[in-house]
């Protein structure tokens, strides 16, 4: 009875048997494109990228207006993150250029008003004084930036060399934090 059942329905279990591998290919196929996919999620982790940007950010509540120029400007997917390469900001206050600053890397986060700066920095004023250091925070709000690197100062007559700044646009003023070593030149008038 068993093999005259197979033998008359033997077309129909093969066709079952060739449907049930069709279905398990399937399946693992599908599987194996869901582990391809994640592995694939490598995708750009910004909304927006631009090469050679001119960028304003003027608000007069925060009394510092900044210009940004660079080779390279990303946005983050919420667009509330700006990071930028290659760069020149001018920062002005009070309708004065306060100083222009170059650098390799930076960041601005709209929502804390501050500008991650790095990568041989360099600040020239508009007296001719400069600033070298590596990292700078800038904070928007108080209008005043910090490092905790090494910096140098440059003026007509004088060189400062130490660790850490704070530099308070508003009030013009630098002070260096630490390990401070100046030499003054005595000028003739």
């Amino acid at each position: 009875m068993k093999s005259n059942f197979i033998k008359r329905y033997w077309p129909v279990i093969g066709l079952g048997f060739t449907f049930l591998v069709v279905i398990y290919y399937i399946v693992q196929g599908h599987k194996n494109i869901i582990k391809t996919s994640k592995t694939i999620t490598a995708l750009p982790s910004y909304a927006l990228q631009l090469k050679d940007v001119h960028y304003v950010h003027d608000d007069p509540k925060k009394g510092a207006k900044w210009e940004l120029d660079a080779k390279r400007v990303r946005f983050s997917k919420d667009r509330s993150i700006i990071f930028f390469s290659s760069f020149c900001l001018t920062v002005s206050s009070n309708g004065k250029k306060t100083f222009d600053l170059r650098g390799e890397k930076g960041k601005y986060e709209k929502q804390k008003n501050l500008i991650f700066l790095s990568g041989n920095l360099r600040a020239t004023d508009g007296r001719g004084c400069k600033l070298y250091t590596d990292h700078l925070v800038f904070n928007e709000n108080t209008s005043r930036a910090y490092s905790d690197d090494p910096v140098k100062i440059e003026g007509p007559f004088f060189n400062i060399k130490g660790k850490g700044l704070v530099l308070d646009i508003k009030r013009k003023k630098i002070e260096v934090l630490s390990d401070v070593r100046s030499v003054i030149q005595k000028t003739i008038y």
